[in-house]
C-alpha cells in the first residue's frame, strides 16, 4: 500500500517531538467493541481522585477519553489518552507507525496529581467525567497500545514487531433493523421484521454480497420483494473483520475477494432525515463527520467512494467508522413497502442499544462488579445457535462461546511496540493485566479463563484449547 510511505513520513514530521513533563503520557486505539472495558480498566487501575473527560460525552462509549491520575501500583502520575479508530486503524497506528487516523483530545493544562486536576479548553476535568467538545479534539500523535478484535495478520500492517497479548475473547452477533411497511413512522416496528430469526454461514455471504430476498430468510413467497442489505463498517473494523471471516468471505476486506464465496463486498448508506458525512465527494475521508440520521429511511445507496487510511476505496466497499452510527441506522425504521430492510453485525455493546430488552438481565463479572445488560430483542441466531444460554440467549454468561458451539467470535488483541519501555509500558501492562479480569465487563466480551474452544486465526475452525 504506497499511501503507507506518505503516512509514515507524517509520522516522522509529527510523532519525534515530544514535549518533556513530568508525568507519563500513553495513549490508547483500536477497537471500538471493546473500549467500554478497557475505559473500565483504566479507571480501575487508578487512584480513586483521578478525572477525565469525553468526546462526545464522558462515557465508555464516546469515541475519545482523556484521564488524569495516579495510579494505585508504583504511585505513576499518569496522563491516559484513548481515540478510539477500529481495530484495524488500531493496528495500523501502532505497526506503521504512523499517528492516530482519530486524533486525541488535546493535552490538558493546569495538571495536577494530588488531588488529581486538569484543564482541556477550558473546561475542568472531574471525577464523574465532562464532555469535551469537538473543536478540542485535534491532537495527531503516535499512538502507544492498540486493541484490536482482529489478529494483526488478518490486515496488511506489519512494519513494527509488536507483542500481542490476548487479554479476553469479544462476540458478535447479527441484528435486524426495525421496519415500517408503510413508510410511516406510525407503522414502525421496534422488533423488526417477522419470521427474520437467524441467518446461516451462506446467506450471511450473500448479504455482504449484496444483499439477500427477505423470503430466504422467512420462507414466505411474498417476502421475496424485499431485500435485505448490509450497513456496516469500514476496513478499519475489528468487526468488519469478524463478520466477514466467520461468514467465509475471504479476501474481501483489503482487496478483491480471492477464494470466489461471493461477489466482492456491497454495503450501503441509509438515506433520510439528517445523513450527514461520508458523500460522494472528491477527497471524503472515513473521519469526515457521521451520522446516521433520524426518521424513516427512504432508500439505500452503495457507500460512496472515500479515502480510509489513505487509501482509496471504491464504490460500496466502505461503511461506518462507528458501531454506534450502524446501532442508530438499525434503530430507524426501513420502508419495506419500498424494498429495502437491512441487516447488520455488531459487538455487544453497540448491539445492546438495538431495540434493548427493557428487562434487562443482572450477571456479576469477573471483577466482581455486577452488570445489568439489556440485550438486543433484534438479535438473530447464527446458525441456529446463540451466544448465551437457553434463558437467556443473547446475554452474558455466552456458554455457547465458551463451549464453541457458537463461532461468532475472535480474541481481543492488546498490542504495542516491542522497543516500548520505562513507565508507559508499565502503565500499559497494567492495564492489560486489569482487563483479563474486565473483558467481561458490561457484557461486551468473554474471559479466556471460562473458554473450552480455541481458534488459531480469524475465522479458523473452533477446537479444543
Amino acid at each position: 500500500m504506497k499511501t503507507i510511505k506518505l503516512a509514515m513520513a507524517g509520522a516522522l514530521a509529527m510523532g519525534c517531538i515530544q514535549v518533556a513533563s513530568a508525568f507519563t503520557e500513553i495513549r490508547l486505539t483500536g477497537s471500538t467493541a471493546f473500549r467500554s472495558a478497557t475505559i473500565n480498566s483504566i479507571q480501575a487501575i487508578l487512584n480513586p481522585d483521578y478525572v477525565w473527560g469525553g468526546n462526545p460525552s464522558a462515557t465508555g462509549g464516546a469515541n475519545q477519553q482523556v484521564f488524569v491520575g495516579t495510579t494505585k501500583v508504583g504511585g505513576i502520575q499518569v496522563v491516559i489518552k484513548t481515540a478510539w479508530a477500529g481495530s484495524a486503524g488500531g493496528v495500523f497506528a501502532v505497526a506503521t507507525p504512523a499517528p492516530a487516523v482519530q486524533p486525541f483530545i488535546i493535552d490538558p493544562t493546569g495538571v495536577s496529581f494530588s488531588p488529581a486536576a486538569g484543564t482541556v479548553g477550558g473546561i475542568a476535568l472531574t471525577h464523574a467525567g465532562v464532555a469535551i467538545p469537538n473543536s478540542d479534539t485535534t491532537e495527531s500523535h503516535l499512538a502507544d497500545v492498540a486493541l484490536s478484535d482482529a489478529f494483526a495478520a488478518s490486515t496488511p500492517f506489519h512494519g513494527v514487531t509488536l507483542k500481542d497479548t490476548i487479554v479476553g475473547v469479544v462476540p458478535f452477533e447479527w441484528v435486524k433493523g426495525a421496519y415500517t411497511p408503510d413508510g410511516t413512522v406510525a407503522s414502525a416496528v421496534a422488533g423488526g421484521y417477522p419470521g427474520v430469526t437467524n441467518i446461516n454461514t451462506d446467506q450471511a455471504q450473500e448479504l455482504i454480497g449484496g444483499g439477500l430476498a427477505l423470503n430466504q430468510l422467512t420462507g414466505v413467497a411474498a417476502d421475496n420483494a424485499i431485500v435485505a442489505q448490509m450497513v456496516g463498517r469500514d476496513h478499519d473494523s475489528g468487526t468488519r473483520i469478524g463478520y466477514i471471516y466467520d461468514s467465509q468471505v475471504l479476501g474481501c476486506i483489503f482487496g478483491a475477494p480471492t477464494d470466489g464465496f461471493t461477489d466482492p463486498i456491497l454495503q450501503y448508506l441509509p438515506q433520510g432525515n439528517g445523513v450527514t458525512g461520508t458523500n460522494a465527494t472528491v477527497g471524503a475521508t472515513q473521519f469526515d463527520p457521521q451520522s446516521a440520521g433520524t426518521g424513516v429511511i427512504s432508500g439505500l445507496v452503495p457507500w460512496p467512494v472515500e479515502s480510509v487510511v489513505g487509501e482509496s476505496r471504491p464504490l460500496g466497499s466502505e461503511g461506518f467508522f462507528s458501531g454506534g452510527n450502524v446501532k442508530n441506522t438499525l434503530n430507524r425504521p426501513v420502508d419495506t413497502s419500498a424494498g429495502n430492510y437491512i441487516i447488520s453485525a455488531l459487538g455487544m455493546g453497540d448491539a445492546n442499544g438495538v431495540n434493548p430488552d427493557p428487562t434487562g438481565v443482572t450477571y456479576v463479572d469477573g471483577a466482581g462488579v455486577t452488570n445489568t445488560i439489556h440485550p438486543s430483542l433484534n438479535a438473530l441466531t447464527f446458525n441456529g445457535n446463540f451466544p448465551g444460554t437457553a434463558a437467556h440467549p443473547f446475554a452474558p454468561p455466552y456458554v455457547n462461546i465458551e463451549q464453541g458451539k457458537y463461532n461468532f467470535w475472535g480474541y481481543e488483541h492488546y498490542l504495542y511496540a516491542t522497543s516500548l519501555a520505562g513507565s508507559v509500558k508499565t502503565v500499559a501492562d497494567q492495564i492489560s493485566g486489569q482487563l483479563t479480569t474486565e473483558a467481561d465487563f458490561g457484557g461486551v466480551g468473554e474471559l479466556l479463563s471460562h473458554m473450552n474452544a480455541s481458534r488459531a486465526t480469524d475465522g479458523a475452525p473452533i477446537t479444543s484449547p
